[in-house]
């Protein structure tokens, strides 16, 4: 996988991102800079001995001590992970902060905007990236902002938090039929200006229910 990231280096994309488990061996390969590729590098490896952020020129690598179960664990929106980069805000104030010029392959090389959104839109065993960026529906919610979303639309947060449209509290539509739904995985009221947990939310027990995500319900 890591001699085929030079591949990317005459094409547009600009971000190479990578989930991936963490093992000493990967993170001292990574570390030792013997991967060669002209794009910017992000490896985010879960199931890790610390929590940290490590930059080494255009590779980032992201180790996280929880694991990370594809595609249940996309979508927490928390503090810390809010991204207050002129460059994010400027696209969150025009475009969908997560799913905008995003395209993915997931563990079973289907293609999506997200390794967590249900539609694919092919395999990458027998359809182009080019093929699937070019399907109608691929780019359909590139452009919801914030702005145009259940109850984030009223919080100060919006342009520096992740939008997901993966799992969301599944209450609202536009007339274009898409889901404007707030996350599902946010526990911040900008009413109250207060965070509670998510999961024990009464009012998102239908949607947990529908996603399957019981397991991820907090006990008291």
């Amino acid at each position: 996988l890591f001699s085929l990231l030079k591949l990317f280096n005459d094409t547009y994309i600009n971000e190479v991102s990578i989930v991936l488990n963490y093992t000493s061996e990967i993170f001292n390969f990574i570390k030792n800079e013997e991967l060669h590729s002209e794009k910017y590098l992000q490896f985010i490896m879960h199931t890790a001995d610390e929590n940290i952020k490590i930059n080494y020129g255009s590779i980032e690598i992201v180790k996280i001590k929880d694991e990370l179960k594809i595609p249940v664990s996309c979508g927490t929106v928390k503090l810390e992970n809010m991204n207050s980069s002129r460059a994010f805000y400027n696209e969150s104030t025009h475009c969908n902060s997560c799913l905008h010029k995003k395209i993915s392959i997931d563990a079973e090389g289907n293609i999506r905007n997200c390794p967590s959104m249900p539609q694919s839109f092919g395999n990458i065993k027998d359809t182009t990236l080019e093929k699937a960026l070019n399907h109608k529906d691929f780019k359909k919610y590139w452009n919801l902002t914030k702005d145009k979303i259940e109850v984030c639309k009223d919080c100060e947060f919006r342009y520096i938090c992740t939008d997901c449209r993966a799992y969301t509290e599944k209450t609202h539509e536009n007339e274009f039929g898409l889901d404007t739904s707030k996350p599902l995985k946010c526990g911040y009221s900008p009413y109250t200006g207060e965070w509670e947990e998510w999961s024990t939310n009464p009012l998102k027990q239908k949607a947990i229910k529908y996603y399957r995500m019981q397991e991820l319900v907090k006990k008291n």
